[in-house]
C-alpha cells in the first residue's frame, strides 16, 4: 500500500511540474507577442503568469521527494533536468522579467527622426545589466548537464529550453556592450564618420560578400545622417597593397588582398579587413576620416524590415520575405548594371530611414539587429580604442579567434572566384566532430558540402550579369569557389580530401599559428561536392569547441558549437 503511494504521489508531482512548465512556457510565448505588438495589457498579464508558474515548478522540485527522485536509477537524470530547469525558470521569472519589461519599455522613442535619443540610451544601462546578469545565473543552471540520456519528450523540450537561455543571455550580453558603446558611436562626445558596407552575398566573400555599395554614416550628437554613397568602383586598385601584407597572408590570399576595394573580405578576420578597407578610403578620401567600418548584408538588412515595415523602392516594395531576391538577383536578371547600383542605392538609404525614424516595433528591430549580429551578417570595427576594447570577444567583432584557451576553433571562409552573382545559387553546409583525445588533444573530422540548387539548363540561360559571362575562364552558370579551412590555434590540418580524393599537402599553411587549408571547387550542378579533412587541436584544447561559417543567403547560420572527446 506504501509503494502505491508513493507512486501515485510522483506521478500527481510529475504531472504537476509538466502542468506548471507548460503553462511558463505558454505566457512566455505570450509576453514574447505582447512585447512585439506593444499591448501593455497583455503583457503584464502574461508577466504576472509566467511568475506564478515558474515558482510553482520550482516549488514542486525543490522539496526532499524531487531531491531523491534524482538519485533513482533511470528516472534520476530526468529528475535532475527537470529541476534545472524550474529553479533557471524561477530566476528569469524573479529577477530578469522586470528589468527586460523596463527596456522593452523605454525601447519606444529611443530613435525617431534620425536621431538617438543618447538620454535613453544611459537609461537603459541598469536594466540591461540586471537582466544579463540574471540570465547568466539561470544558464550555469544547465550547465554540465548532458540531455543525451533523457526521455524523448523531456530532451527536446531540455535542449529547446537550454538553447533559449543561451540566446537570450548571448542577446544581453550584446545590448550590455551596445549601450556601453553606443553613446561614443553616435557621436556624444564629438562628430563620428563611419564606412558602411553593403555586402553583397551574391558574390560572396568570407566576411559576408563583395561590398559593391557603400555609404558614408555621419553621427553627432546622436543625429545620424547618410553622408554620401557610391560603389566599389570609386576605388581604384592600388599599385602596391593598401597596407604592408604578412608573408603569411601573401601566402595565404595573395596580394590581391590588399590591392583591390572588393577584396578584403578574403579574410574571415573582419577588425584586418576594415584595416585593409580604412586605407583604401584615406587613399580615395585623404580628407575625410573615417572612425570605423560597419558592414551589413542584405540578409541582416531583410531582418531589419520585422522592426520599420516594409520600405518601397521605386515600385518595389520591400518586405522581410522578399528583400533578399529583389536586392540580390532580380536586379542582376532584370537589369543593366548602372540601373542595378541605383537600385541598390536608393533600397539603402530608404531602408537607412526607415531604420532612423519611426520604428513600427522597435520590439522587433532590436531583435533584428540581434540576429543579424549574431549570424556574422552586422559587423563593426571602430579605430576607438575604448569602443574596440567593448566589443572585443563579440560577435560583431568578427574576429578570427586565435589562442582562446581549453576552446578549439575551426572556420570556414569561401570566396567566389568567378566574377559572377552565382553565389545567390550556392549552399553549403559544414559540420566538424571530436572523435578521440589522447595527451590533451583531440582529433577532428570535417566535412563541408557545396552545392548549386539550379540545374546546368537554368544556369545557361541567366544572363551574363549573373554568371560573369566566362570572363575569368568559368563557363557561364558554373561558379568557381575558394574554400578556406582555419583549424585550431596550434593544431594541425593533416588530411584533406575533395570528394574523396587526397589533395596534396602543399595546399596547407600557416596563419597567425593557425593552419589553413585551400581548396579550390568548380560547382557547376545540383551534385553535392564534398570537401572532407582530418585534423587535430592545439594541446590543452579540452573543451568543446566551435565551428563558424560565412554567412550565405540564406537566413540561418553555420555557427554553431562541437562537443568534447575528452
Amino acid at each position: 500500500m506504501v509503494v502505491i503511494a508513493a507512486l501515485a504521489y510522483t506521478a500527481w508531482l510529475a504531472w504537476q511540474v509538466q502542468r506548471d512548465l507548460r503553462d511558463a512556457e505558454s505566457s512566455a510565448f505570450d509576453l514574447r507577442t505582447s512585447w512585439t505588438s506593444g499591448d501593455s495589457g497583455s503583457r503584464d498579464e502574461a508577466e504576472a503568469d509566467l511568475v506564478e508558474s515558474a515558482a510553482a515548478a520550482q516549488h514542486h522540485t525543490s522539496g526532499l521527494w524531487w531531491r531523491a527522485l534524482g538519485h533513482v536509477p533511470v528516472v534520476g537524470d530526468d529528475a535532475r533536468g527537470v529541476a534545472a530547469m524550474s529553479r533557471s525558470l524561477d530566476v528569469i521569472a524573479q529577477n530578469a522579467l522586470t528589468p527586460l519589461c523596463d527596456t522593452v519599455d523605454k525601447l519606444e522613442g529611443l530613435i525617431r527622426n534620425g536621431r538617438i535619443d543618447l538620454d535613453a540610451v544611459a537609461g537603459l544601462e541598469p536594466a540591461v545589466e540586471r537582466a544579463y546578469r540574471a540570465l547568466t545565473v539561470a544558464d550555469d543552471e544547465l550547465a554540465g548537464l548532458d540531455s543525451s540520456g533523457y526521455v524523448g519528450a523531456l530532451r527536446i523540450g531540455f535542449d529547446r529550453y537550454a538553447a533559449l537561455v543561451d540566446g537570450l543571455r548571448s542577446g544581453l550580453a550584446s545590448a550590455d556592450e551596445a549601450v556601453a558603446v553606443l553613446p561614443t558611436m553616435a557621436g556624444a562626445e564629438g562628430p563620428k564618420n563611419y564606412l558602411l558596407l553593403f555586402q553583397n552575398n551574391a558574390e560572396i566573400r568570407a566576411t559576408g560578400g563583395m561590398p559593391g555599395s557603400w555609404a558614408l554614416l555621419h553621427a553627432e550628437d546622436g543625429e545620424l545622417s547618410m553622408a554620401r554613397q557610391g560603389t566599389a568602383g570609386d576605388f581604384p586598385t592600388a599599385v602596391t597593397s593598401v597596407l604592408p601584407l604578412t608573408s603569411e597572408e601573401e601566402t595565404v590570399y595573395g596580394d590581391e588582398l590588399g590591392l583591390y576595394f572588393q577584396d578584403p573580405g578574403w579574410t574571415p578576420d573582419f577588425p584586418r579587413a576594415a584595416e585593409l578597407w580604412h586605407a583604401h578610403w584615406d587613399q580615395r578620401f585623404p580628407r575625410l576620416p573615417i572612425d570605423g567600418v560597419v558592414a551589413l548584408d542584405p540578409v541582416g538588412m531583410s531582418y531589419l524590415l520585422d522592426g520599420t515595415g516594409p520600405v518601397t523602392v521605386d515600385d518595389v516594395t520591400l518586405t522581410r520575405d522578399n528583400a533578399v531576391e529583389e536586392l540580390l538577383n532580380k536586379p542582376y536578371v532584370e537589369e543593366r548594371p548602372v540601373a542595378q547600383n541605383m537600385f541598390f542605392a536608393k533600397a539603402s538609404r530608404s531602408i537607412f530611414e526607415a531604420a532612423t525614424g519611426s520604428l513600427a516595433s522597435p520590439m522587433a528591430f532590436v531583435e533584428g539587429l540581434n540576429r543579424a549580429a549574431g549570424e556574422g551578417r552586422l559587423l563593426v570595427a571602430s579605430f576607438d580604442g575604448r569602443v574596440t576594447s567593448e566589443l572585443a570577444g563579440t560577435p560583431v567583432e568578427g574576429a578570427l579567434a586565435g589562442d582562446d584557451g581549453t576552446t578549439p576553433h575551426t572556420d570556414i571562409g569561401l570566396n567566389d572566384l568567378t566574377g559572377s552573382k552565382m553565389s545567390y545559387y550556392l549552399r553549403y553546409y559544414a559540420e566538424v566532430d571530436a572523435i578521440s583525445c589522447r595527451g590533451g588533444v583531440q582529433d577532428l573530422a570535417g566535412t563541408l558540402t557545396l552545392k548549386q540548387v539550379i540545374s546546368p539548363n537554368q544556369a545557361a540561360s541567366l544572363p551574363s550579369s549573373v554568371t560573369g559571362g566566362g570572363k575569368f575562364g568559368i563557363d557561364p552558370g558554373s561558379q568557381y569557389v575558394m574554400v578556406r579551412i582555419y583549424g585550431p590555434y596550434s593544431g594541425t590540418i593533416d588530411q584533406v580530401r575533395l570528394n574523396g580524393r587526397t589533395l596534396e599537402d602543399g595546399l596547407i599553411h600557416e596563419l597567425g599559428d593557425r593552419p589553413v587549408a585551400n581548396v579550390d571547387v568548380l560547382l557547376s550542378s545540383r551534385k553535392d561536392v564534398l570537401i572532407s579533412w582530418r585534423g587535430r587541436t592545439g594541446p590543452g584544447q579540452t573543451s568543446g569547441g566551435e565551428l563558424s561559417v560565412t554567412p550565405s543567403v540564406v537566413s540561418g547560420t553555420d555557427r554553431r558549437p562541437f562537443g568534447t572527446a575528452c
